[in-house]
C-alpha cells in the first residue's frame, strides 16, 4: 500500500506541474493556437444529434445535481457498504475541488470564448470548473467503487472505471463543443481536478 500512496503522490504531483505549465502559456486576450485547433475541429463536428447529446450533460455538472450526488453516494457508501472514511471525503473533495475552481477563476480571469456558443455560461473561463469539478468528484466515485469491489466483483469495478473515466472525458470535450471553453480550460481542469482526486485516493488507501 505505500507503493500505491507513492503512485498517487507522484500522479498528483505530475498533474499539478502540467497545471502550472498550462497557467503559464494560456492567453486572457484570446485562444492559443492550440485552442483554436481543437475547438475549430469539435465546432466543425456540430450536428443537431450531438448538440442534443452534449447540452443534456450540462446538468451532471450543475450544483444541485453535485449535492444530490453527494447525499447518495455518502449515505451508500455510509449506511450500505459500512464505511466510515468515505462518506467524509466525498464531502471534502467535493468542497475543495469548489472551492478551487471559484478561486483560480477569479485569479486568472481569462475571458470566455465570445463567438459561437450554443449555451449560457457566466463567469471566467480558467480553468473550467466543470472538467474540474467532474475530474475530482465523479473520478473518485469511479475510484471508490472500483476498490470496493476490485476483488468480489472485478469485471464491475472495472466497469465503473471505465465509466467514470468517459463520463469526465465527454463532459470536458462537450464544454468545448458548445463554445464555453478553450481546450487549455478544460485541460487545467482536468489536471487540478485529477491532482484532487489522487490525493483523495492516496488518503483511502493509508487507512487500509
Amino acid at each position: 500500500m505505500v507503493m500505491n500512496r507513492w503512485k498517487y503522490g507522484a500522479g498528483a504531483a505530475a498533474l499539478l506541474v502540467g497545471f502550472a505549465v498550462l497557467a503559464g502559456t494560456i492567453r486572457k486576450t484570446g485562444p492559443t493556437a492550440f485552442d483554436e485547433a481543437v475547438g475549430g475541429w469539435l465546432t466543425g463536428l456540430r450536428s443537431d444529434g450531438l448538440t442534443a447529446f452534449f447540452k443534456a450533460l450540462s446538468p451532471l455538472v450543475s450544483t444541485t445535481v453535485f449535492a444530490i450526488l453527494l447525499v447518495v453516494f455518502a449515505l451508500l457508501f455510509a449506511f450500505v457498504f459500512k464505511k466510515r472514511l468515505e462518506p467524509l471525503l466525498l464531502i471534502v473533495n467535493l468542497a475543495v475541488a469548489f472551492g478551487l475552481y471559484r478561486g483560480l477563476k477569479g485569479v486568472f480571469a481569462r475571458p470566455r470564448p465570445s463567438a459561437d456558443a450554443l449555451i449560457h455560461a457566466s463567469g471566467f473561463s480558467f480553468p473550467s470548473g466543470n472538467a474540474l469539478m467532474a475530474a475530482s468528484f465523479y473520478g473518485l466515485i469511479a475510484y471508490l467503487l472500483y476498490r470496493l469491489w476490485k476483488k468480489s466483483r472485478p469485471g464491475l469495478s472495472w466497469t465503473m472505471l471505465v465509466l467514470g473515466f468517459a463520463l469526465v472525458l465527454l463532459i470536458g470535450v462537450s464544454r468545448v463543443y458548445l463554445g464555453v471553453h478553450y481546450a487549455t480550460d478544460i485541460l487545467a481542469g482536468y489536471a487540478l481536478g485529477g491532482a484532487w482526486m489522487l490525493i483523495c485516493a492516496a488518503i483511502v488507501n493509508k487507512r487500509s
